[in-house]
């Protein structure tokens, strides 16, 4: 998914989604733009559904879904580095600067640096 501001225009792919205690954790995948966990509680998750069932878009999107065609998923594919011995892969993945990835296209965009 891809989203613009004033601030930033950033390319996040959705990466681990599991569940702490009554919130959902989304964690951005590697080749993110940027290294991001977004917690979503109950409230949240119950408003963005409301929203989204009684949205004609959301129901145009989702019945036009499977005939889109899929221009990046073969491209974006990475084979995934195993972690070493010993290591929580986890803790690791969701570093920064572990992640060459991350660290390539904040070089690039020039994210962090001031404008």
């Amino acid at each position: 998914m891809r989203v613009k501001s004033d601030l930033a225009d950033l390319q996040i792919k959705l990466g681990g989604i599991r569940r702490e205690g009554d919130e959902l954790v989304v964690d951005s995948a590697p080749e993110s733009s940027i290294d991001a966990r977004i917690r979503v509680d109950a409230s949240e998750a119950c408003g963005i559904l409301d929203k989204m069932l009684r949205s004609g878009a959301v129901w145009g999107f989702l019945l036009r879904l499977p005939f889109a065609r899929r221009i990046k998923a073969a491209r974006s594919r990475r084979k995934r580095v195993p972690a070493a011995p010993g290591t929580n892969a986890e803790a690791s993945a969701s570093v920064a600067h572990d992640n060459p990835a991350w660290r390539a296209r904040r070089e690039s965009t020039g994210l962090n640096k001031p404008w």
